[in-house]
């Protein structure tokens, strides 16, 4: 095979792969664009249903705290330790599901601006 013949393979084959290359980032690009707005669609419903659930959760939090107050007033060497517990556990519930819901949507935010990094560094 001639060496201009091998140039010219090479030269093809290059536009070719650079030519699937800009359309693969096209497609990803188009794809994140479409998926962000979904993302933050969702970040916006879950951020008040987490204040829903801390308000909720605080009275009750706050009820189980006076109950075993009481009780730990009436019983109080054993009382006081499940007292403590109690009220550990009433504010871990309370603050466990905010961090974690949180936590979800700015991972989901963080894929989605990973992927379109990645589609614009290959564009």
């Amino acid at each position: 095979m001639p060496r201009n013949e091998v140039h010219r393979l090479i030269r093809e084959t290059r536009k070719a792969a650079q030519k699937a290359i800009i359309a693969s980032v096209a497609a990803v690009d188009r794809a994140s664009k479409e998926l962000q707005p979904i993302v933050d669609r969702t970040v916006a419903a879950l951020r008040p249903a987490v204040d829903e659930v801390g308000k909720a959760l605080k009275p009750l939090a706050d009820s189980t705290v006076r109950v075993v107050n009481d009780f730990a007033t009436a019983f109080r060497p054993a009382a006081q330790r499940t007292a403590r517990a109690a009220r550990r556990v009433a504010n871990r519930t309370a603050t466990a599901v905010g961090p974690v819901v949180a936590k979800a949507a700015e991972k989901t935010e963080a894929a989605a601006r990973r992927v379109k990094e990645a589609a614009r560094k290959l564009g």
